[in-house]
């Protein structure tokens, strides 16, 4: 996974004047401080020795959380001149298009291609045709010699396997590396993605081709070369109309087939197994529904019951006709939902799912939502319809959780818990 923010910059500049060397600043839409690059390694030929600026000319702000401030690390790719074929027409029009058996038209064009790996983020991708931007002359440049060992480095590397992995490509077998800091990465990552998948669902929400459409501007080119397999022969009308239920059991029974096949069992019956009975009360309790969750979580959910009974209690539903008691309660459930994905593999006992790295990550998210909540309740100081003592006590939970995460993330680093 990369961080793929070309859609939310607003400017930025590359500096190579100096060998060895590249530096930079890129501003975000909605971010007041700039990432500011450190990197080792020169542009390629064509922007190396030279000063890059750019333009985004329509930036989406980010609302995610930003990749760290410092990027340290290594350059990659940096060029201003990849070749890549524009369509002429908006992407859905193309694609329309070509189911109709015609040709979109498109040209040739240069794009602004420029990776680093970082210390801190993992791997950063910008890469767009949409930018303006300005080259200023080389202070210095490749000799033909050097360029042709650059070229000959980069296919040893690419056959070693040590050029930048692709989403595709990225396998980690260093489980040591996965510690709390790259799961937290991987989460605000997973997040910029998420934002960036709604807005496509929102756009192409009526188009016929809608999965094909969000496949290729995710980026996700596996997905998007499957989808187009599968409709050439649904649209070239060679499948025969049939029964649709014996059609789709057929199916299910050959994909059951080749599953037994490939030494799979069906496991759709497969009862979880209980957690450790000696860790009862440590890392597991029960709720009055008899379902298993961690001890925090539970805290967390018997204090928001107490608060849905409280904003109740007059017969009429304040979190629904008040704001701002609406808007605490709203952050209070958000604060259990987040401490029960927490910490539900943990009070399972789920070896395969549970990771200590992963479980802080998330758990450092709640405490952000945490913080949130108890803005929120500060607002309520002196409300008519929500008593001081009420508050007090509320306020007196929030703490108490906090201090239990806090225990929690700490035993879960020294690798216990």
């Amino acid at each position: 996974m990369a961080w793929r923010i070309h859609e939310h910059i607003l400017h930025g500049e590359i500096d190579n004047r100096t060998r060895g060397r590249v530096t930079g600043r890129i501003w975000l839409a909605g971010i007041a401080e700039p990432l500011v690059l450190d990197l080792e390694g020169d542009c390629h030929p064509d922007l190396a020795g030279c000063l890059l600026t750019f333009e985004n000319p329509a930036p989406l702000p980010l609302t995610t959380r930003p990749p760290a401030a410092q990027q340290r690390g290594t350059a990659g790719e940096m060029t201003a001149a990849r070749k890549v074929r524009v369509y002429d027409v908006p992407l859905d029009e193309a694609y329309t298009m070509s189911k109709r058996g015609e040709v979109p038209p498109e040209h040739m064009a240069n794009a602004l291609s420029i990776e680093w790996q970082s210390d801190l983020s993992g791997r950063v991708v910008v890469e767009s045709t949409d930018y303006r931007l300005q080259v200023s002359e080389p202070v210095w440049r490749f000799t033909a010699d050097e360029i042709a060992e650059r070229e000959r480095e980069r296919r040893t590397r690419e056959e070693d396997g040590d050029a930048f992995p692709t989403e595709e490509d990225s396998g980690d077998d260093d489980e040591e590396s996965w510690d709390e800091f790259r799961c937290e990465q991987m989460l605000r990552e997973s997040d910029m993605l998420s934002e960036k998948y709604g807005r496509l669902m929102e756009k192409y929400a009526d188009h016929p081709d809608l999965e094909r459409l969000i496949a290729h501007e995710m980026g996700w080119s596996r997905l998007e070369e499957a989808l187009n397999d599968r409709a050439e022969p649904e649209e070239a009308g060679t499948e025969e109309e049939g029964d649709d239920e014996t059609d789709a059991d057929a199916e299910e029974d050959d994909d059951m087939d080749a599953a037994r096949a490939a030494g799979f069992e069906d496991h759709s019956d497969f009862a979880e197994e209980p957690p450790d009975p000696a860790r009862e009360g440590i890392d597991w309790v029960r709720d009055p529904d008899g379902d298993i969750l961690h001890p925090v979580a539970k805290h967390a959910r018997d204090a928001l019951c107490s608060l849905f009974d409280d904003v109740k209690a007059g017969g009429e539903d304040l979190s629904e006709t008040d704001d701002a008691i609406g808007e605490f309660v709203g952050d209070f459930m958000t604060l259990r939902v987040k401490l029960a994905a927490a910490l539900g593999s943990l009070a399972r006992g789920d070896r395969i799912m549970m990771d200590h790295g992963l479980t802080i990550a998330w758990l450092k998210r709640a405490l952000e939502i945490h913080n949130q909540t108890l803005t929120s309740a500060a607002a309520l100081d002196g409300h008519p319809l929500f008593p001081a003592e009420k508050l007090a006590y509320y306020r007196n939970e929030l703490f108490s959780i906090r201090e239990e995460v806090l225990v929690l993330i700490a035993q879960l680093r020294k690798g216990g818990r």
